[in-house]
């Protein structure tokens, strides 16, 4: 095997690699929408703050993937006009996912979800749809 084989298996890249890109979108399509001006529309009602939180993030990553007009960082104001959370429980719910590591902070109050942690978030929230959880 050649160094350039071992390289490419090796070292991993940190994005949404487009064979998967597909895939995300039918999982995360159940959940929400996106508009093309980048906001987010949840379409489901039993979510968390903190799931509603990491599902705007996820799907404004996915779109960014999609259309260059769309932003895949999102402001705490953004959050909690998608989520319909009151500013500070937006900022604090945002803070989680960045201590779960969930999310990395773009700029000051901005946010933007790691691609590698929203497959297994969409699986996650999947499970759960139906029940009742709450916030």
């Amino acid at each position: 095997m050649s160094l350039d084989d071992l390289r490419s298996q090796f070292v991993v890249d940190d994005d949404v690699r487009s064979e998967k890109l597909e895939a995300l979108i039918q999982k995360a399509l159940p959940h929400c929408k996106v508009h093309k001006n980048g906001s987010v529309q949840i379409t489901r009602s039993d979510l968390t703050g903190r799931q509603a939180v990491k599902l705007v993030l996820a799907a404004r990553l996915l779109a960014s993937k999609l259309f260059d007009t769309v932003a895949s960082d999102v402001t705490v104001e953004q959050v909690a006009e998608y989520t319909g959370l009151p500013k500070d429980q937006a900022a604090a719910r945002a803070k989680d996912c960045l201590d779960e590591r969930f999310a990395e902070r773009s700029a000051r109050g901005s946010y933007r979800a790691r691609p590698l942690k929203v497959e297994e978030f969409l699986d996650s929230v999947g499970q759960t749809r139906g029940a009742k959880v709450a916030s």
